[in-house]
């Protein structure tokens, strides 16, 4: 088939309908009428001479031949939409847009003061939202614009995604003050000995790169509890003899305002982690997309 017969405006309505399954809810999408939705599909099925898209309880269903159409019509699309973008103005000074973000416990207490405190002067009228990271889904919600940026660690952020490496944090340990058994250092033994408080956030990663170090090492430490957020940790250590491994940069903010509590340097040797900010290609172009990545690394990149 040659791409000088084919109006490409059919193949936006292609992909509006593959999104939308529903003719009438595509016309919307597009800001045109209903019969000019189903006038642009009729033209579709007879170009590809296939049906494309069947009725069914579940709205238009593909066919297995508009299946093979769905990724690379959409890719189409969405490069020339970034395309057209490239020369846009964004003005953070009048915009409305909300923000979205995936970000974890750790980078909604570190990052969100600073950047909403930058971004109420900046720009007054936007706002920012997090969203809790998904077990499932995270992919396709930053391919479709329902997030803008990821930050944190997402190792399975890569195809398709950019990444940009904000900053390194390392481990430490966080005790109470004038514990009975550990002082200004902490042994391996006195680690695996001296009970341990844990936080299991979701898709947070931090734990989990703790526990496969400690497993290399032959060490196993003694929990005696599991938490599911960070802010409880200060009233746990400073009440009890329990200590935690945290990123150095939550341990710093918890001792900012817990008078009690300590950083000790972990005598295990983690590594360190880069926090990176991650966002789909569908929108490396896209003007407000990129206000925003560049405001990450001016408030944030070492």
């Amino acid at each position: 088939m040659n791409i000088a017969s084919v109006d490409l405006n059919l193949l936006v309505a292609f992909d509006a309908i593959v999104k939308e399954r529903n003719v009438t809810s595509a016309a919307v999408r597009l800001g045109v009428s209903q019969p000019a939705m189903s006038n642009a599909l009729a033209r579709l099925r007879i170009i590809f001479n296939d049906p494309l898209f069947v009725r069914t309880s579940q709205g238009m269903q593909p066919t297995p031949y508009a299946e093979q159409l769905i990724e690379p019509v959409s890719r189409a699309c969405e490069l020339i939409t970034s395309a057209l973008q490239i020369n846009s103005v964004f003005d953070p000074a009048t915009t409305t847009k909300t923000f979205s973000f995936y970000m974890t416990e750790i980078g909604e207490i570190l990052l969100l003061p600073k950047l909403l405190k930058h971004i109420q002067v900046a720009a007054p009228n936007a706002c920012v939202r997090v969203r809790r990271i998904p077990e499932q889904g995270a992919k396709e919600a930053m391919a479709n614009g329902e997030i803008d940026l990821a930050v944190g660690l997402f190792p399975y952020l890569k195809a398709g995604f950019y990444q940009q490496r904000l900053y390194t944090d390392k481990f430490a340990c966080i005790v109470r003050q004038g514990h009975p058994t550990v002082h200004d250092s902490l042994t391996p033994q006195q680690y695996v000995d001296t009970p341990h408080v844990i936080v299991m956030s979701a898709n947070t990663g931090h734990d989990a790169a703790i526990e496969k170090i400690l497993l290399t090492e032959h060490l196993r430490r003694k929990i005696v509890m599991t938490s599911q957020n960070f802010l409880v940790l200060p009233m746990i250590i400073e009440q009890t003899d329990a200590i935690a491994t945290i990123p150095f940069r939550m341990a710093q903010k918890i001792a900012s305002y817990s008078t009690g509590i300590k950083i000790l340097e972990s005598p295990i040797p983690f590594p360190n982690v880069d926090i990176k900010q991650h966002w789909h290609e569908r929108f490396h172009y896209d003007p407000a997309n990129k206000w925003m990545r560049d405001l990450m690394v001016t408030l944030f990149r070492e």
